[in-house]
């Protein structure tokens, strides 16, 4: 597709931005339709995300210490209550 709105029919190109304007709220909820918007950059490439990969990560580390956590405190009712100073 190369040629652009503008050269085809430059009306339509404004038409089309005043409904998007009009119609945010839905358009935004219809992630077919963004993702018609937004170039293919990536095509065919492998590319992971890196907000998914960094949440995941995080969501292990907290459940490392949150293991680790709940295993220290066994130990301490194990033991008793630690003594006042």
């Amino acid at each position: 597709m190369s040629e652009s709105a503008e050269t085809i029919a430059p009306e339509a190109d404004e038409a089309v931005r005043a409904y998007i304007r009009m119609n945010r709220a839905r358009l935004a909820q219809d992630g077919s339709f963004l993702a018609a918007l937004l170039p293919e950059r990536f095509a065919g490439e492998a590319v992971h995300d890196i907000q998914r990969h960094i949440i995941d990560k995080l969501r292990a580390e907290n459940a490392a210490l949150k293991s680790k956590l709940e295993a220290v405190e066994r130990a301490v009712k194990a033991w008793g209550a630690p003594p006042k100073a």
